[in-house]
């Protein structure tokens, strides 16, 4: 009779752990709904945007799907199915993250989650003004993205991100140790320069802290004389100031190097991206043909981006 009861029970437990519930109730900030919190469904949504692979518009599609997350409205109610087993996230920025096992909140007469704020701390501008920038050749071991600090005194429209690259080649600044860890910041989502291996990156220490050079890093790739290079990149020379920069010249990469697009890309676009002669292209497929060694694009960066950012005269 007991076996016969447990199985019974145990039969229960996993049809019913296995069927969604309707969750309803009042979810609001600490400014009493002027704010509209987001409740995930096992932190779905946060846990993605940490994801190494991050695709824009696959967050898009994932932050609209109801079946993983919904928003309260200006009165705080809010609707959401889930299973019993999983966990709901009440999320807003620069509010303390609640989450609750469903199965408990189901047991509550009325839902009603108040978010508390994060404590803020006041910004002090560093003054640094004649930072130390180091130039190298790095090697990506990860890009994630980090907490930012709540000031109570400045607004950041910018991501953080902690960088951490192996030095394979210094170019500037003669960096002690074999890896560098440093800040990024990016006002469109993870930095462009994480999607590839190996990069020039310029990076800038900041009352004690190494910080990126923002929106600038360089692509590089071996050649089969043993250097790095970078494929012909027409925005840097739209910049130059100075006749003395080297002209791209034909690079022999170790490997092929292309770059594919998708039959719906602008070919406006696409032809001012990868001219000829600078590349041979196919369709929307691309072939790198010029470039400049990596000591070459450091010369031109010089004269144009850091030089307008105040490291070079």
């Amino acid at each position: 009779m007991k076996k016969t009861l447990l199985l019974t029970f145990l039969l229960f437990s996993i049809l019913t752990f296995g069927q969604k519930v309707t969750v309803k109730g009042i979810a609001l900030d600490s400014t009493n709904g002027f704010h509209k919190v987001q409740i995930t469904i096992n932190d779905t949504i946060h846990k993605y945007l940490k994801n190494a692979e991050l695709n824009i518009d696959e967050y898009k599609q994932l932050y609209s799907n109801k079946n993983y997350a919904v928003q309260a409205d200006k009165k705080g109610r809010f609707k959401i199915k889930a299973l019993l087993n999983d966990s709901l996230y009440f999320r807003y920025n620069h509010q303390i993250t609640q989450a609750y096992l469903v199965s408990d909140l189901i047991l509550r007469d009325k839902i009603k989650i108040v978010l508390e704020p994060e404590k803020c701390e006041e910004y002090v501008p560093c003054k640094e003004e004649s930072p130390k920038l180091y130039v190298f050749i790095g090697k990506k071991i990860n890009v994630d993205y980090a907490k930012r600090k709540y000031y109570c005194n400045r607004i950041s429209m910018n991501s953080k991100f902690d960088a951490e690259y192996k030095i394979v080649e210094n170019l500037y600044g003669d960096f002690k140790k074999d890896t560098i860890n440093f800040v990024a910041y990016d006002h469109y989502g993870k930095p462009a320069f994480s999607e590839f291996e190996h990069v020039i990156l310029y990076v800038a220490e900041y009352c004690g802290e190494l910080i990126h050079v923002k929106y600038q890093y360089n692509n590089v790739y071996k050649t089969k004389d043993g250097k790095w290079a970078s494929p012909y990149q027409g925005f840097d020379y739209k910049k130059l100031d100075s006749l003395s920069i080297k002209k791209p010249i034909k690079i022999e990469f170790k490997e092929e190097i292309t770059f594919e697009f998708e039959k719906d890309t602008d070919t406006l676009w696409f032809d001012q991206r990868f001219p000829k002669p600078y590349y041979e292209t196919n369709g929307f497929k691309a072939k790198a043909v010029y470039g400049n060694y990596a000591i070459d694009i450091f010369e031109i960066k010089k004269k144009t981006d850091l030089k307008s950012r105040g490291f070079f005269e």
